[in-house]
């Protein structure tokens, strides 16, 4: 296997999700391994990465961060 780096805007929906829900999961938890995420990032991820969304799964994750985000920020 070959290791090739590739730019986050040319990967394809589901991996961009996949990494908005990862980055979201690592926020609650304050992982170590979160970097600079944060849930303003893990939302436009999910945003611009919510695609077919045929059961409507996405969205209920898109809503579930922004309901995250306003309960943080009345904790400040």
């Amino acid at each position: 296997l070959v290791d090739a780096a590739v730019a986050l805007d040319k990967t394809s929906d589901d991996f961009r999700f996949s990494a908005a829900v990862a980055a979201f999961g690592m926020v609650l938890r304050d992982s170590e391994f979160k970097g600079q995420a944060d849930l303003a990032q893990a939302l436009d991820l999910a945003k611009g990465a919510r695609g077919k969304d045929a059961f409507g799964y996405r969205a209920e994750f898109i809503n579930l961060v922004e309901i995250a985000s306003l309960i943080r920020d009345l904790k400040k």
